[in-house]
């Protein structure tokens, strides 16, 4: 390849300097790179590699091109002197010093040199300035070898003459950029003209101190000539306030928009049930051509709307008769003015009492207002459990025993009780008075089986044997049969606690409320849609679970350590150490399901993205059971009673979504094995695992004092014949 083409390829004229053959070089590759790593042909690929080798060659002869073009360099010994950053003549300890100066400087250069092509550039210029210190040492002693002789020389020129003996070299010609950027001398830092500087702050402080002494001198003089004068003229010097008395007057405060919240939350809670159960009756129902489980999915989404506007209306009843018109509530606020116009008299400790007296008067508010809410979500669940008996006894015949009219008589006198505002007193009635008409389902349900094992068996005597079983009944045969059987309903069997979710659309997963950040086992928050189901208000309970057992639909659980299975009294607590085929075949028998688990974060978290069932805040023992700093449970190493923390109920009023047990849902855990979701933590963990969003996985036969369930189901299911 000869000269021209050379230049032809880099696109140059003939003569260009190294520096154009360098920058277009360079140029000319990253533009081939580019090529060659966008385009998926290996044709074209193989092509630009061929060219940019070329490219290549073209580089290595333009430059051997525009060095024989060079002019040539400076003379050598001016290049010596120019190298070393000294004029022609300097004496041999300035040559020294600067000749140690530029190794040091090109040591350092060296080291932090990043390719081996630049540690090269830089070993050249180290010999470059051998050389030239060698040259510009000897200068002075040929010069006085020549002139004066050795005798004659100084103390500079006998200290060179016994330290440099090496010839003079010619200085090989290096790299003009590097020589110049070695050889500029460093500029003296220039100096800078100073000016007067201004200190207003010192003017300001002495102009301050002269005030006060002045201030200071006539007080004391007015001190010395008219004290009562003087007494006069300190009530109105602005004082700084005393601090026990802004501590309590922030706190009286604080708690005075506490209870205001507090009362606009219950307002507004009003507001918006009986605005949703306005729009519910507006709505058109769907006609007799209409689906029957659309028509029964509405008929429950208004009778849940009503029950929770009947709730909101209630605690609005209850607390504003007794507890925002109350005469403590109106003599805290009372106390508070005093306290007001006793601080501004200067009557400190008066006001600081008054303030503390406000303030034990808004707490004991505050308390009152959660026991209210606790009563009437109480009464609540004890009104569910005797509509429950009632349905039961409706469709089965019972006739109500002692535990029916204890529960009615508890409830009654709670009743009593919240009407003459004594909550604290009415919680453990209406709690005992549930639990008297769950005991009475319970008697029911096992009434109802023996019935139907006694119909069973002598139905079965009174027909011949020779007589082969009907496949199939017609209408009259199965009124004749069922005439003397009560229905069961898989609902009853159920203990009618379902609780129906309406459909929509929901946050599903995480939204980045663990630090900042999501665990990559969680989904991402997002909004999906889905479909309406039921679901059970609270987990199943060991009472409910050995009923399965005892007719031989449900296996035994595990028997360990935490297990509740035969532990006494237990009833009323969460079934564990059950797996997951258990929990499955339980739910089957009552004619359920387990929930998937995108229902069941729905159940647990509502519509709004909260980040547990009860909101944002954080969990403590009074709204779920979880570990705490010893590593138990709340009640210890152990669950604790279905449905036990009334303020951690999610939007729709489903108990123990956060802690107690885990929950066995329906959803694979992955794609790539047969692990199951569990969702809602339990006694063991911490606040992370409670969350809504958080998801673990395990297999099926997992068995563990940690994990139970509750059940779901699609739609209200109709009334069907038990096994």
């Amino acid at each position: 390849m000869d000269f021209e083409r050379a230049f032809d390829m880099l696109g140059l004229a003939p003569g260009a300097s190294e520096q154009d053959v360098e920058s277009t070089y360079r140029r000319l590759c990253a533009d081939f790179d580019a090529r060659i790593g966008r385009v998926t042909s290996l044709a074209l690929r193989d092509r630009y590699a061929a060219a940019r080798a070329e490219l290549e060659g073209a580089r290595a002869i333009a430059l051997q091109a525009a060095k024989l073009s060079r002019p040539q360099a400076e003379a050598p010994v001016t290049r010596a002197w120019a190298v070393l950053g000294l004029t022609a003549g300097a004496s041999p300890l300035e040559v020294a010093s600067a000749y140690v100066s530029l190794c040091e400087e090109l040591d350092r250069e060296l080291a932090a040199a990043p390719t081996d092509a630049l540690r090269h550039r830089c070993l050249e210029a180290r010999a470059e300035i051998d050389s030239a210190y060698q040259y510009c040492a000897a200068a002075p002693l040929a010069e006085e070898g020549a002139g004066t002789g050795t005798a004659s020389a100084g103390y500079e020129t006998q200290v060179a003459r016994g330290t440099f003996e090496a010839p003079i070299a010619e200085p090989p010609v290096a790299n003009p950029t590097l020589v110049r950027i070695l050889a500029e001398p460093d500029q003296p830092p220039r100096a800078r003209s100073r000016r007067p500087r201004r200190r207003p702050l010192r003017r300001f402080a002495l102009a301050s101190s002269l005030l006060l002494f002045a201030a200071a001198g006539s007080l004391g003089y007015v001190w010395w000539t008219e004290p009562e004068r003087l007494h006069l003229l300190t009530r109105y010097l602005p004082l700084p306030p005393d601090p026990e008395l802004v501590e309590a007057q922030t706190g009286a405060e604080y708690l005075r928009r506490r209870v205001a919240e507090e009362r606009g939350d219950i307002q507004r809670r009003a507001e918006e049930t009986s605005a949703r159960v306005a729009q519910l009756q507006a709505e058109p129902t769907p006609g007799a051509e209409g689906a029957p489980d659309a028509l029964a999915r509405t008929d429950g989404t208004l009778d849940q709307a009503q029950a929770r506007s009947a709730l909101a209306q209630h605690l609005l009843e209850l607390t504003e008769r007794h507890i925002f018109s109350s005469s403590a509530l109106a003599e805290a606020y009372g106390r508070m003015e005093l306290a007001a116009e006793l601080a501004s008299a200067g009557e400190t400790a008066r006001a600081v009492t008054a303030y503390s007296e406000a303030r034990a008067n808004l707490d004991a508010t505050l308390a009152s207002l959660d026991q209210a809410e606790s009563a009437l979500g109480a009464r609540y669940e004890a009104v569910d459990a005797r509509d429950a008996w009632v349905a039961l006894a409706a469709s089965a015949g019972l006739e109500p025993g002692n535990a029916v009219l204890e529960g009615g008589q508890q409830l009654a006198l709670a009743d009593g009780l919240l009407e003459a505002g004594n909550f604290a007193a009415a919680i453990p009635e209406l709690r005992q008075a549930s639990q008297n008409f769950r005991t009475a389902i319970d008697v029911g349900r096992h009434e109802l089986a023996a019935r139907r094992e006694q119909f069973e068996a002598e139905h079965k005597t009174q027909r011949p044997r020779s007589e082969p079983q009907p496949l199939a009944r017609t209408g009259a045969e199965n009124e004749a049969s069922d005439a003397s059987l009560p229905p069961v309903s898989a609902s009853d069997r159920a203990d009618v606690k379902l609780v129906t979710i309406p459909a929509g659309s929901f946050v599903y997963g995480c939204e980045g409320d663990v630090g900042g950040g999501c665990p990559a086992s969680e989904a991402t928050g997002e909004r999906t849609e889905l479909a309406a189901f039921q679901i059970d208000r609270t987990e199943v309970r060991v009472s409910e679970y050995r009923r399965c057992v005892e007719e031989g639909a449900c296996a035994l659980p595990a028997v360990a350590s935490g297990c509740n299975w035969n532990t006494p009294g237990r009833g009323d607590h969460p079934i564990n150490c059950i797996d997951w085929d258990q929990a499955a075949a339980y739910c089957g028998w009552v004619g359920k399901r387990l929930p998937t688990e995108q229902e069941w974060e729905k159940a647990a978290r509502g519509t709004d993205g909260r980040i547990y069932p009860w909101g944002n805040d954080g969990p403590s023992c009074d709204v779920a059971v979880m570990s705490i700093a010893s590593g138990t449970g709340c009640g210890g190493a152990t669950t604790a009673p279905v449905g036990s923390r009334d303020r951690g109920r999610s939007p729709y009023g489903l108990f123990d979504m956060a802690g107690n047990v885990y929950e066995w849902t329906g959803s694979l855990y992955g794609s790539d094995g047969g692990a199951r979701v569990l969702r809602g933590g339990s006694w063991k963990n911490d606040s992370t695992a409670i969350r809504a969003s958080h998801r673990e996985g395990a297999l099926p036969n997992l068995r563990d004092a940690s994990v139970g369930f509750r059940c779901a189901q699609g739609a209200i299911v109709a009334e069907t014949h038990a096994r």
